[in-house]
């Protein structure tokens, strides 16, 4: 997750946060370097993040090629431990941003974090897709600056990490049936606001860069990302697909409430809830599963750390 506000009211934040403990005692830390990526976490978890650094290794070179961008200079990713964080600095980087976030990026800072005990939170999938998807915000910048709306970073983002799945069905599915279906332009206010907020507009922009491959081509946000940097972001969409923003929006939102709210309610909604929901807590619990051994692990290797 990104955003001006969490970019200008974190990094005041940050920076009088890491003055502050410049002289306190700081956490060993151990790093590991991709390309122009430094993951680092605190010491005694090496083979996590070599283990992470590998998955790296073959997944930003992929990402750096489907969007046509590489990073303009060195960016840091940190991983921050589960439970109470004593280091200062740590602790500054972990309230910069909402307590549901399970990744986040200061760009101006070329700074991230990954909280490993939410790794698996929506719309993330395991600690690999929080790492793809906050490098893209990275790459987002490097390419275009604040030129980009929140939705369409967030929805490049999230399609970049992983594929639409069934979770992503039973969070968008269950929130046009229960709301509306909000302007674009709307969507950005609620990645700032609670978590059901947000996981709603996070499938809803990840639905509409979906519909934009589709109907523009698998090529369409590096084309965009060519036009953004000297064109409003509304032109520089229109330099790039030919159409209107306006009429993509309008083309997406008819195809979307059909498909997502109208055809369950039409189609036995207490059978076909039961199914999606059943399938999708499954795909839950294997998730949880592994980030319960990544816990499990961490507390073995950084036992008297805190």
């Amino acid at each position: 997750m990104t955003s001006r506000r969490l970019r200008t009211a974190a990094l005041g934040f940050v920076l009088t946060a890491l003055a502050a403990s410049a002289a306190a005692p700081r956490a060993e830390m151990d790093s590991v370097v991709v390309g122009a990526l430094t993951l680092e976490a605190p010491g005694g978890q090496r083979d996590l993040l070599e283990k992470l650094a590998r998955r790296a290794s073959a997944a930003l070179p992929r990402l750096e090629a489907d969007l046509g961008v590489r990073p303009a200079a060195p960016y840091r990713i940190v991983l921050i431990p589960p439970g109470r964080v004593e280091d200062p600095g740590l602790a500054a980087l972990d309230s910069s941003a909402p307590s549901w976030a399970a990744g986040f990026l200061i760009p101006s800072r070329r700074l991230g974090a990954i909280r490993v005990g939410k790794a698996d939170n929506y719309p993330y999938a395991d600690l690999t897709s929080v790492l793809v998807h906050e490098s893209t915000h990275m790459l987002l910048h490097d390419a275009a600056g604040g030129n980009l709306p929140r939705w369409f970073g967030e929805g490049v983002a999230t399609g970049e990490e992983r594929a639409w799945g069934l979770r992503d069905i039973l969070v968008y599915s269950s929130s046009l049936i229960t709301g509306r279906l909000p302007p674009l332009g709307e969507l950005d206010a609620a990645f700032e606001a609670s978590a059901s907020e947000a996981r709603a507009a996070y499938a809803a922009s990840f639905d509409f860069i979906l519909w934009a491959r589709g109907r523009h081509g698998a090529d369409v946000v590096r084309r965009i990302l060519r036009e953004a940097p000297g064109l409003p972001f509304a032109e520089a969409w229109r330099a790039a697909t030919g159409d209107a923003l306006a009429k993509s929006e309008s083309e997406w939102r008819r195809g979307s409430l059909w498909l997502y709210r109208w055809v369950p309610a039409l189609t036995g909604t207490a059978t076909l809830w039961t199914v999606i929901t059943l399938l999708a807590l499954l795909a839950v619990a294997r998730r949880r599963a592994r980030s319960r051994e990544i816990l499990e692990r961490w507390d073995s290797e950084t036992d008297g750390w805190e």
